[in-house]
């Protein structure tokens, strides 16, 4: 009986320790990132970089692992689910807290088939070689080898996986406990799971914003046939919902939330966290991200496209007149969030506890990073979000902090709210108790401390002006965690806005010498070519399964 109880309960804890990023130095973050204008796998032969650029062939399908891990996932869920098999097992053997744990167990089954299904659907989502837009296959119940039925696997519509993944947010909402962290929820006391690993386990508040998330995704442009707004208003609805219990629950509380201060990367415990992986002190991603000369090998770096969508730090794009943005000296005076996630030259890594300085990049022409060498950025420029500044290489023992991966959290929620609202009623009307200006200001304003954002008034005049803000507070304040690759299919209408020249920054002497550098941004690094708004399907998937119908724009690969 005891190992018939650990099993159950295995499958629930399995999900969220394999099947969940723990840092960001991963296919569908980082590597997701390289696949659009914000970033550049520096290997021409690495799958992504090939899949962008055209080049790959049927069986390099970088989304191949998202597929194959997500069925995965999924079908652990639904063993623990079937026939309520899970929520009917006996774990503790006290009886409150045996109900509390059994609960929490069966809501986190149904809150993870909602969530692997829609990151399937943001994937693969799209038009057919039918004509038809199409979901991906729904899997409610388990599948074992032996009565594989591949024959009536099927991509079902869209609004049908739509209305699946709401039933499991439903019935996840239904089990979970509101709020599940060391205080008090609304029903004036939670009984919690215990143990660190699951500090941050699913609750209603975590659903609440993956709901915002899924309507704002089925209300977007690409897959918003009919124009309706009534996806914008749900979006809208679940968003303010968690706004609100960030601000008036979490904000009451003695070290609680605060809507002003920053966030950073390495705060595994920070209130503006709504749902996070298990902690990990893996270094992956400063190996990812650094050059050669600081224990890294620069494999994917961002781009001048990225670094120019950056304003300045009174708020207006550098493309503005108001802006202040001076071409001979183009990393002064930046956006906050500019520093906190872009190494250029001349930058530091100072060691976060005591400010040491542990490396200054030299980007410039002969420069240890500038490019032209192994292992270092062919753009001129670093990653610097997600790194734990107290890794140095070069220390007898090298400190390794605990990080995690942020999967649903404040600024976004803050973000799909801005966007929902401002597609239902514009910027400055209110809309379940917030504005969509109120909702980007919380974003900009503690990023640069600003107590007036003018060029947020200015464009909350205008809805379209307004929604090109949000778009761009999107690209920069999710960079490299995989989103923009999404959200750029999600708004376009058609292939050609996703198929950008990519640019570096070459940096020589000045003509007079001194401290002068002169700054060319013409050194074209890449050219993206898609065939397709739409992801393909797996190669494999599409032969093992006749039925299966494959994305417009593929129809090669099938």
């Amino acid at each position: 009986m005891e190992d018939h109880v650990k099993l159950l309960r295995g499958y629930v804890d399995k999900i969220y320790c394999d099947f969940l990023p723990v840092n960001y130095a991963n296919q569908y973050n980082l590597g997701l990132s390289a696949a659009t204008d914000d970033a550049l796998y520096r290997i021409e032969t690495t799958s992504w970089r090939k899949f962008s650029n055209g080049t790959a062939l049927m069986s390099e399908n970088p989304f191949e692992s998202l597929w194959n891990n997500s069925y995965k996932a999924l079908n652990y869920a639904n063993l623990f689910l079937e026939d309520n098999v899970g929520y009917n097992t006996r774990y503790l053997l006290d009886d409150a807290s045996d109900k509390a744990y059994r609960s929490f167990l069966q809501g986190s089954a149904y809150g993870f088939r909602a969530w692997f299904h829609f990151c399937l659907l943001r994937a693969f989502a799209g038009r057919g070689t039918d004509g038809r837009m199409l979901g991906v296959p729904i899997m409610t119940l388990p599948s074992r080898a032996e009565n594989m039925d591949y024959e009536t696997i099927v991509r079902p519509a869209l609004d049908e996986c739509v209305e699946q993944i709401r039933r499991d947010c439903d019935s996840a909402y239904f089990y979970l406990p509101y709020s599940n962290r060391d205080y008090p929820g609304e029903s004036g006391g939670n009984i919690t799971p215990s143990g660190s690993a699951l500090y941050k386990g699913l609750d209603k508040v975590a659903i609440d914003a993956l709901r915002a998330e899924i309507f704002l995704f089925r209300a977007s442009p690409a897959f918003n046939l009919e124009a309706g707004k009534e996806w914008y208003d749900s979006a809208a609805f679940y968003a303010a919902r968690v706004i609100r219990h960030k601000i008036e629950k979490e904000g009451a509380l003695p070290g609680g939330f605060s809507t002003t201060k920053k966030f950073g990367w390495y705060e595994c415990n920070s209130p503006e966290i709504i749902w996070a992986s298990r902690h990990s002190t893996a270094v992956d991603t400063e190996k990812c991200c650094y050059p050669k000369n600081f224990g890294g090998s620069a494999n994917i770096v961002p781009t001048q496209e990225l670094v120019d969508a950056f304003p300045m730090n009174n708020g207006y794009p550098i493309t503005h007149p108001l802006s202040g943005y001076d071409p001979a000296n183009p990393y002064l005076n930046r956006d906050s969030r500019f520093y906190d996630d872009i190494f250029y030259n001349g930058a530091k890594v100072n060691r976060f506890s005591n400010s040491k300085l542990m490396y200054t990049f030299n980007t410039a022409e002969g420069g240890a990073d500038a490019p032209g060498s192994s292992q270092v950025s062919p753009t001129g420029y670093y990653i610097r979000k997600f790194l734990w500044l107290g890794w140095n290489p070069f220390d007898a023992k090298p400190d390794t902090g605990y990080r995690c991966n942020y999967l649903l959290r404040w600024t976004r929620t803050c973000l799909v709210f801005a966007e929902a609202a401002n597609m239902l009623v514009g910027p400055l009307t209110e809309k379940y108790g917030y504005t969509a200006r109120q909702a980007l200001s919380w974003i900009r304003s503690r990023a640069n401390e600003m107590t007036y954002d003018s060029y947020l008034d200015l464009a909350s005049n205008n809805p379209e002006e307004f929604q090109n803000l949000v778009r761009n507070e999107w690209r920069i304040e999710t960079c490299f965690e995989g989103d923009r690759y999404y959200n750029l299919r999600r708004w376009a209408k058609s292939v050609g806005e996703l198929n950008m020249t990519l640019h570096g920054v070459k940096i020589t002497q000045g003509f007079s010498g001194g401290s002068d550098m002169e700054y060319d941004y013409t050194t074209v690094v890449e050219r993206l070519k898609y065939p397709s708004l739409w992801s393909p399907v797996p190669y494999m998937e599409i032969r093992r399964c006749r039925n299966l119908i494959q994305n417009e724009g593929w129809e090669n690969w099938k």
